[in-house]
């Protein structure tokens, strides 16, 4: 039975090619006069100004030599009406005040910050990020106890997600705590 379909495949290809010996090729010039195709799909238009100079940090990376504070910095300068007198030393305090009660590193709040505030943003509810810095640097030290930062973010999410506002959200999320 197996040399039979080995047989029957054998001659199957055989044929095959002498048919496709016959066949004419297409050759580059003729595909070419073809005009049943769109050779350029148009640009969208969100892009037909070019591509933006800079595309923002989504995150700092572990290889990002970035310092946190300097990237919340170039964040908050980047913001209409931004106080010009602000400087590192501001988001560095704030940082450290943050450490001591959290068990992550300045990177990480930093990235956890920025990440749940263009999530809330984008779902249209108001956030800023260095409000809630400021926030749980004072919040925090009004409770006992060191706690995963990201999963207290992750709670304010889910709270200002109900249509809680954030002063609200953050009493409520420290009531829970």
């Amino acid at each position: 039975m197996f040399s039979y379909l080995l047989k029957t495949l054998v001659v199957a290809t055989a044929v095959f090619s002498v048919v496709a010996c016959g066949e004419e090729e297409v050759s580059g010039d003729s595909f070419n006069e073809q005009q049943d195709y769109i050779p350029v799909v148009p640009v969208p238009e969100n892009l037909q100004g070019g591509m933006p100079a800079e595309k923002p940090k989504e995150m700092l990376s572990v290889s990002d030599p970035t310092p946190p504070e300097v990237w919340l910095l170039s964040l908050y300068q980047k913001k209409p009406g931004h106080d010009p007198s602000r400087d590192t030393a501001y988001y560095q305090q704030l940082l450290e005040q943050l450490q001591l009660h959290v068990h992550e590193d300045k990177r990480v709040i930093a990235n956890r910050l920025v990440q749940v505030t263009r999530q809330l943003t984008e779902k249209g509810i108001e956030a800023d990020q260095d409000h809630l810095l400021v926030d749980f640097a004072n919040y925090l030290p009004t409770v006992e106890g060191t706690y995963v930062f990201g999963e207290l973010m992750a709670n304010y999410s889910n709270l200002r997600q109900q249509q809680i506002g954030h002063e609200r959200a953050m009493q409520r999320l420290f009531e829970l705590i």
